[in-house]
């Protein structure tokens, strides 16, 4: 293949070599573009990381998709501008390529038995029985505890049913439409993914073995028998809670066993599950679904033991939180429970809680010796997994104690307001009355902005960024909103709920159960601060600016950020800046950043040494002479210059025709300019930071600047070290063709300093009527369709902006100085 291509290339360079001249433009133009959308999929890439924003990994997988083959299409153009000349490139690409993808590879997935587990099988383990089944086959097989009975059916069920309907494909690509910033987006492929797996057929086998255990375990009870049908994915009860974001359902007839196992596999594509998992960084495959099947219990009551206060303020005691009946009403934040605290160190030793509402209710329920028991079992619990733990139980008819679940409990994180220079805002600190003051700290932290009370006419999905939430019930479906929200304030609710739960672990501040004052007391968008330590609510914003830490930082923890951050290591450090070193070369390329920036500029090369290949140079590359401390290579590939000039080797401004080119150099020697002011630098004294960002002028033309010329044509690539500006811009007669696309990337300053910039030119643009779009320190801007006089004095403002803006990353420190430029570079026009 690669003989027969060079073959060609020779025989057209002997006998056409204007057959080369074109083929090889056409192969530039086209890595132009492949090298575009690399930079823009890069900039998106970590665009998501330092800003924070979560998505899918199949999304993410997509983005990646489109990146590799921008970046192949780079290294297959350039091997058709120089073939041969650069063949371990494509080996290069493909290890990078390869590496990347396997970051993003789903794990090995197993569709063969067993498909149904008992409680007391060796094989139940969290990889296949889920972490909710494993923990309770602990409890009965290991610590002896009383568990309901029941099974499992496994995750190898899950993935042989997507498998048996040929699903995973299309669950793939729809969440790949996920994003989380359109609440109609996550409805619609949520709604659109339930429907795939509650029309899914359970395939035969296993059925027959789900229905087949189900007689066994109660062979001796009547056809009534009722069971719960409950969620237990991989990572459920894990790192991540997901608390309360998978569908149970109770009181299940053995007719409608099949059934109620679809409902609850497909509760994991629930906006509210998609939502959390996507927040949390696990990936669907990383999340398959195994059920719990358990016999329902007849409960007297039902509670939650917590074996340590999670926000640290008593480790003399554990808390027993109880509601009468079952236990869904309490977890799912309908219900406030009856609170009772027993000592860890003797767990006779019992006191309710004097502010508790429901009366205590658990005395009278529950006798000392159930209590005491209860809590020594909780104990036993946490000593064996050498965590605090969250305990769901159920006090039987009979006065039987049964254990549901026992998970790690979450205490409280930091609030997303996380400062580093200052301590919260105390008691002592706060001279205003309070709008409200008790119910119970879910979540600690403190928070200000305006409320937003979810009623008819104000729909949770509808709350914006920066609000505190007003609810009456902390319902485990609100967790799709956590993200946006700052704090929440609830009606109803305690510390136990699942929405609690997630709360801390996302480090929203939570108050829960301040009563019915709530509706009335809060109004719909009046600006509130919430304490939760102190329980209050206060008028207005009286918390002192805090500083934040950015996402990806105080939240580093989350499997989102840690593999985003890995996957960024193989795409975006650049280690080739200097193309003149001697380890410019597809061997010390580190990252797929290095194979855009090897192969855009050996195509640069390539493209403006055509004039030498063929023998030709003084028809092809004119160097430009000009006062200007930078080298301008021009290629005219049709009306760029005048005729006089075809066959010079160097010209002057005056020799070229092209319009836009004229227009723009009009900009760049704009008397505001002040060019002597900033001096020329010796590159390699001054070190490779000034490099990165500084018009450069050698005598080689390694760091010189390039245009590609027309008539009414203009391509002008202006070094920037190992970044570049672009201005792309066609301006002839037909206004209706013209446009002029402008980009500008990179630095030699910290990010804050480049953004700075971005800001400058932003602000300047928009106000001439570009459409921006910028991603980390990667401007874009475009304007079109305007007669070629408004187009050319566009091309004058970007002139004398690229001028302006040389190392101005390097001195601008805050907004205020950015406003000031601003207003200079107006007032210079």
């Amino acid at each position: 293949m690669l003989i027969n291509t060079l073959f060609k290339y020779w025989t057209y360079r002997l006998f056409a070599p204007g057959v080369v001249l074109r083929g090889t433009y056409d192969a530039f133009r086209e890595l132009l573009v492949f090298d575009s959308r690399s930079h823009e999929l890069m900039a998106d890439l970590e665009d998501l990381y330092y800003q924070g924003k979560k998505e899918d990994f199949c999304r993410i997988a997509a983005r990646y998709d489109a990146l590799s083959a921008s970046v192949g299409g780079m290294v297959e153009c350039l091997e058709r501008m120089a073939p041969g000349s650069f063949v371990t490139l494509p080996e290069y690409f493909r290890k990078f390529d390869f590496y990347s993808r396997f970051l993003l590879a789903p794990p090995t997935l197993h569709f063969g038995p067993p498909f149904v587990l008992t409680l007391r099988d060796p094989a139940v383990k969290p990889e296949l029985a889920g972490g909710k089944s494993a923990t309770l086959a602990v409890l009965t097989k290991t610590l002896q505890l009383p568990v309901p009975s029941g099974f499992i059916i496994t995750v190898n069920s899950f993935h042989y049913l997507l498998e048996y309907n040929d699903l995973r494909s299309d669950i793939n690509e729809l969440l790949a439409q996920i994003d989380l910033a359109s609440p109609g987006s996550l409805a619609r492929i949520s709604q659109q993914l339930m429907e795939l797996i509650k029309n899914a057929e359970v395939p035969p086998d296993i059925e027959n073995e789900i229905l087949a255990t189900h007689t066994s375990i109660w062979a001796n009870q009547t056809d009534d028998i009722r069971v719960a049908v409950r969620s237990s994915a991989v990572g459920e009860d894990g790192e991540c809670s997901f608390a309360g974001q998978y569908t149970t359902l109770l009181e299940v007839q053995k007719g409608n066993l099949i059934p109620a196992y679809l409902t609850v596999l497909a509760s994991k594509y629930t906006p509210e599950s998609l939502a959390y998992r996507i927040h949390s960084g696990l990936s669907d495959e990383e999340t398959p679904m195994a059920v719990l099947v358990l016999e329902m219990i007849n409960a007297q009551a039902s509670g939650v033991v917590y074996t340590v206060d999670p926000a640290g303020l008593d480790s003399a005691h554990l808390f027993i939180h109880a509601v009468p009946g079952q236990g869904e009403a309490l977890v799912s934040g309908r219900k406030i429970p009856d609170v009772l605290a027993v000592a860890r160190a003797d767990t006779s030793c019992h006191k309710t809680d004097p502010n508790d509402i429901a009366k205590h209710f658990l005395t009278q329920m529950m006798t000392a010796e159930q209590i005491t028991s209860l809590a020594t079992d909780a104990l036993k619990i946490e000593a064996y997994f050498q965590t605090p733990q969250d305990i769901e139980w159920t006090l039987t008819d009979s006065g039987k104690i049964l254990f549901l679940q026992s998970r790690a409990l979450q205490s409280h994180a930091s609030s997303p307001e996380t400062n580093i220079e200052k301590k919260p805002t105390s008691i002592s600190e706060i001279q205003s009355s309070p709008l409200l003051r008790g119910g119970t700290m879910a979540a600690l932290g403190q928070a200000c902005g305006p409320a937003y009370r979810v009623d008819t006419n104000h729909p949770v999905e509808q709350v914006p960024a920066g609000a505190i939430l007003v609810i009456r019930e902390t319902l485990p479906s609100y967790v799709q909103v956590l993200d946006r929200v700052k704090g929440v304030l609830a009606e109803l609710g305690s510390v136990v709920g699942h929405f609690s739960t997630v709360c801390r672990e996302y480090g929203v501040p939570l108050i829960c159960g301040l009563g019915p004052e709530i509706q009335t007391v809060v109004g719909q968008g009046k600006i509130i601060t919430m304490h939760a330590e102190m329980k209050s609510v206060y008028e207005g914003d009286i918390l002192p600016r805090l500083e934040t830490l950015p996402l990806h930082e105080s939240q580093k923890q989350l499997p989102f950020f840690r593999k985003l951050c890995k996957l960024l290591d193989t795409i975006t450090p650049l280690h080739l800046i200097d193309p003149k070193a001697k380890g410019f070369s597809p061997e010390s390329c580190r990252s797929l950043h290095d194979i855009i920036r090897f192969a855009h500029e050996q195509a640069v090369r390539s493209m403006f040494s055509l004039g030498d290949r063929l023998g030709n140079r003084s028809r092809k590359r004119k160097k430009l002479l000009s006062d200007l401390p930078f080298d301008i290579f021009v290629v005219d590939v049709g009306g760029g210059l005048l005729t006089a000039a075809v066959r010079e080797e160097t010209i002057t401004v005056e020799q070229i025709s092209s319009a836009p080119f004229q227009a723009l150099w009009a900009g760049l020697t704009h008397p505001s300019v002040q060019w002597q002011e900033r001096a020329h630098f010796d590159w390699k004294q001054f070190g490779e930071l000034t490099m990165a960002d500084g018009i450069t002028s050698s005598e080689s033309s390694d760091f010189a600047s390039y245009a590609v010329l027309g008539t009414d044509y203009i391509n002008l690539i202006m070094r920037f070290g190992y970044h570049f500006t672009l201005v792309d811009a066609l301006c002839g007669e037909d206004s209706s063709n013209n446009y002029c696309q402008f980009r500008f990337a990179g630095g030699g300053a910290d990010f804050s300093g480049r953004l700075l910039r971005l800001d400058f030119i932003r602000t300047l643009l928009q106000q001439a009527g570009f459409q921006i779009e910028t991603r980390g320190d990667l401007l874009d801007a475009r304007i079109s369709s305007l007669p070629s006089p408004e187009m050319k004095m566009h091309l004058f403002t970007l002139g004398r902006l690229l001028g302006a803006t040389r190392l101005m990353d390097m001195s601008l420190h805050d907004t205020q100085e950015v406003e000031q430029y601003v207003q200079n570079f107006l007032e210079e026009t």
